[in-house]
């Protein structure tokens, strides 16, 4: 493996903060995770000629054992370059491809996904090494029935809680229907405790992502791909689960005061007991139990609309994805074969801290994230706005605007998804 000596000054990039950070470039719009320039490099000696580049988006501390590990077992060096995510990577890696100097691996994106359509990515579909992979990181690498992509990872999250403030008034966990939720955020906020908190300010409704996706898997399947083809409206597919979510507004359970709260000043209220859940990802996890050491608390799914429906806020992590002109197309497949076996995805999870996902490997996790990593490997997540395949920032960018106004009563819930069609009309005639 060779790496630029300069990219010693890049700092790890650690999987919590990646996938926090992914979430909410995501909903914001998309906001680089560092300012750090790219890195490239050449072949190693021990590769030569033979080497297979591959342009990464994960630091150099966290891909070098797995990227010597391949060279081990493999005897094929790697030339390795780097650019940080999301917007960064994506307009350099686009920049490469488009000149013909694009690495024979690379990471794809849901925000490059537009590539495939252009004919720069190899299509994967019927590779034997795919096998492994789970069923919601398949359907992320795939593109009109085809897979382009090995996604070796997942995020999620639901709803964290205090367990002594829910024994407060007779709960030991969360109730198994959305509106059995909102009947114990109701006998919360009669004892006077804050109930729930969802990072409103930050656009990360978390606990309506979980709960739009458990009611569109129990209700004929997720809408995104007829939305966008003129099939399916926002309108007739989310306002049920849309107006039930709003309800923690509309029926006052949580506070419009939540709307000037950042996701830190959330966690912090959280971990000072002054409210009794907030949605919550693996990467909150660390701050909890850094800043209340004593602290009991669990994560749950987010309950459904119907019992029994229980789903996960999350996505499948970007995948690995061949360059269709790669310049060693050979060394590109043997690493695409060799990132999917149990010693790297191993190899992998430990120096990412990612929740590896694929089903020939079963890796271990630290009891206060265990449920999330479940939920991530159960393949039941949803976030809608990786599964939009266009115009994503802009429809979350309304979306958030029209949430924020309802926390604060200025918009009706269920009007909400007629603006997301309105504005998504507008965006295709531009």
């Amino acid at each position: 493996m060779s790496i630029n000596p300069n990219d010693n000054s890049t700092p790890p990039l650690s999987r919590r903060r990646f996938v926090q950070g992914s979430l909410m470039a995501a909903i914001l719009g998309g906001t680089a995770l560092g300012t750090s320039a790219c890195s490239t490099s050449t072949a190693s000696a021990s590769g030569g000629k033979g080497a297979v580049s591959f342009f990464s988006w994960d630091t150099q501390t966290v891909m070098k054992p797995v990227l010597d590990l391949f060279t081990k077992q493999t005897g094929t060096g790697v030339s390795f370059s780097y650019a940080p995510p999301v917007p960064q990577y994506v307009s350099t890696l686009q920049t490469r491809l488009q000149a013909h100097t694009g690495a024979d691996v690379f990471i794809l994106t849901a925000e490059d996904k537009q590539l495939v359509g252009g004919g720069f990515v190899k299509d994967l579909t019927g590779q034997k090494f795919l096998d492994p992979m789970n069923s919601a990181n398949k359907d992320f690498m795939t593109v009109d029935g085809k897979v382009y992509g090995l996604s070796i990872s997942s995020w999620a999250g639901g709803i964290m809680y205090n367990k002594e403030l829910l024994a407060k008034v007779g709960a030991d966990a969360l109730p198994d229907s959305w509106d059995g939720f909102l009947k114990l955020c109701g006998k919360l906020k009669d004892k006077g405790i804050a109930p729930y908190y969802d990072s409103a300010h930050d656009g990360n409704f978390m606990a309506l992502w979980g709960l739009l996706g458990g009611y569109f898997d129990g209700h004929g399947g997720f809408p995104d791909a007829d939305i966008f083809a003129g099939k399916a409206t926002f309108a007739d597919t989310w306002t049920e689960p849309l107006v039930a979510y709003c309800k923690l507004y509309t029926e006052k359970l949580t506070p419009k005061s939540v709307v000037g709260l950042t996701s830190d000043q959330v966690v912090s209220e959280f971990a000072n007991g002054r409210v009794a859940m907030f949605g919550a990802g693996t990467w909150n996890v660390p701050t909890v139990q850094k800043s209340a050491p004593h602290f009991s608390f669990q994560t749950e799914a987010i309950p459904g609309i119907d019992k029994g429906t229980s789903y996960w806020t999350g996505a499948a992590s970007p995948g690995y994805a061949i360059n269709a002109k790669a310049k060693n197309p050979e060394a590109a497949l043997k690493f695409l074969q060799f990132m999917a076996s149990p010693a790297a995805v191993g190899a992998y999870g430990k120096s990412s801290g990612a929740i590896t996902t694929t089903s020939t490997y079963t890796p271990s996790f630290a009891a206060g994230i265990t449920n999330q990593a479940l939920g991530a490997r159960s393949g039941k997540i949803y976030l809608p706005v990786v599964a939009w395949p266009r115009h994503s920032n802009e429809l979350i960018q309304e979306f958030n605007t029209q949430m924020q106004q309802m926390v604060q009563g200025a918009v009706k819930p269920q009007d909400i998804p007629a603006a997301l069609d309105k504005k998504l009309k507008q965006l295709d005639a531009k």
